[in-house]
């Protein structure tokens, strides 16, 4: 049972099955803290280390670690209604405790019960770490099974580039996604959709997800991660 808390009415605590569609400035916020968040974390991730490449946890991490400071240090007065979370896990049916699925970045609106961003990562870098990947069940299959994201319309596909250019990647992934339209249940065509300047090649895919009887739109974004030789 929902317990309504002093101010509040049954009409503003948002269903905890479904919360309803984002309002465009909660998406075009969220766009502009990860832009922050990759631009303030960038020398780190360009930065050679002994190891061969910095995974999907490691570059999350430091995106994560740069948002938080900018929640706290910066003067722009909606971001005290946000905060985030990097490898989170999330309510997940059957399993409880350290057992439950982890996202990689979440975006919240404070106060507790706003609306949460969901994303989740992958690099893209040679003939491993691959445009199937991306859309591969870890990845794009994570919203798209309803495992990440199940009360929400839309949630967020980052993409860290190491090799190549982001143009190029980006006809990489739309192929998989058209070639594999049925496997990932896509409805309709892919399309560019910029939020924000930062990200000019930003575009969108919908799908259905038929174990929330609900589709979901996948908001697509590119970062350059490659190394400083």
């Amino acid at each position: 049972m929902t317990t309504i808390k002093p101010n509040e009415t049954a009409d503003t605590i948002p269903n905890k099955e479904y919360f309803g569609p984002f309002s465009l400035s909660f998406r075009e916020h969220v766009h502009r803290l990860v832009h922050w968040g990759y631009e303030d974390a960038h020398p780190r991730i360009q930065q050679p280390t002994s190891r061969a490449d910095e995974e999907e946890e490691s570059i999350t991490g430091f995106i994560a670690e740069s948002i938080k400071d900018i929640t706290v240090w910066e003067k722009e007065s909606w971001l005290k209604w946000f905060h985030v979370d990097d490898d989170p896990r999330v309510p997940t049916e059957g399993r409880s405790g350290k057992h439950r699925w982890k996202a990689d970045l979440i975006i919240e609106s404070n106060p507790h019960g706003g609306p949460q961003y969901v994303f989740e990562a992958k690099r893209l870098k040679g003939s491993k770490h691959t445009a199937g990947r991306y859309t591969g069940s870890d990845g794009m299959g994570c919203f798209i099974s309803g495992k990440y994201a199940s009360r929400y319309d839309e949630a967020g596909m980052l993409g860290y580039i190491q090799s190549d250019s982001l143009a190029e990647w980006k006809d990489k992934v739309e192929r998989k996604i058209d070639g594999d339209a049925k496997k990932l249940s896509l409805t309709g065509s892919q399309r560019d959709e910029q939020v924000i300047d930062a990200f000019p090649l930003e575009w969108v895919s919908e799908h259905n997800r038929n174990s929330v009887r609900r589709s979901i739109t996948i908001y697509h974004i590119l970062l350059d991660c490659c190394r400083v030789s």
